[in-house]
């Protein structure tokens, strides 16, 4: 049973991810640590190819 039931009128509104979890844990938060430990090899093996344009 959701604790709070929202009614929203909008246009365009979307995609939408909602997340419910009993234990408190944020979905959101949990995913940027891991995007965020993946993106940042990324960013030095892009770095290391267009150092000369900086």
């Amino acid at each position: 049973m959701p604790e709070t039931l929202w009614v929203n009128r909008v246009k365009a509104f979307g995609p939408l991810i909602i997340s419910i979890d009993t234990h408190g844990n944020n979905l959101f938060e949990q995913n940027k640590k891991v995007y965020n430990a993946r993106k940042a090899p990324v960013i030095a093996a892009i770095n290391e190819q267009i150092h000369f344009i900086k």
